[in-house]
């Protein structure tokens, strides 16, 4: 494997277990509480930005046709750490298969969005990915810590 994919799936692993460190110990009721209107859950964030990085880590980068639905993702409740995990774990699964064979050179790929008008280069996406799961971790970090401090306060 090149180093750059490898480097990638390092970096995916390390927002993972991140993530996995985020929500455990929490009850169903803390993953699926809602801290404010227009925010979501531990998991729908979790649900969302495992579909989001395996669409822009393979499918759009690899040029795959996606089964993605969208709108389902911020839909799910009473998934379980477990549940959770399970999620994030596929998903590192079906990144680290096919970046076994690529190359530098399939960085530079041009690549259409599939629901967009637009067109970016292979690398674009598997970064954009990056980016998106790391922006998330936040947003759960932050969403547990307010869970507990609600719960301490009572």
């Amino acid at each position: 494997m090149d180093q750059f994919y490898s480097d990638c799936l390092d970096r995916f692993a390390v927002l993972h277990n991140e993530i996995k460190k985020s929500f455990r110990g929490l009850s169903i009721e803390a993953l699926d509480w809602v801290p404010a209107a227009d925010a979501n859950s531990i998991s729908v964030l979790v649900t969302h930005l495992a579909a989001a990085e395996r669409y822009w880590a393979v499918d759009a980068a690899l040029g795959k046709t996606s089964t993605r639905v969208r709108p389902e993702e911020f839909l799910v409740k009473q998934l379980s750490e477990k549940d959770l995990i399970l999620k994030l774990d596929s998903t590192f699964e079906e990144i680290t298969t096919p970046y076994q064979d690529l190359e530098m050179v399939d960085l530079r790929v041009m690549r259409q969005s599939e629901n967009r008008d637009t067109e970016f280069t292979s690398g674009w996406a598997i970064l954009h990915a990056l980016e998106h799961t790391a922006l998330h971790l936040g947003h759960l970090q932050l969403t547990a810590q307010w869970w507990k401090e609600r719960e301490g306060s009572k």
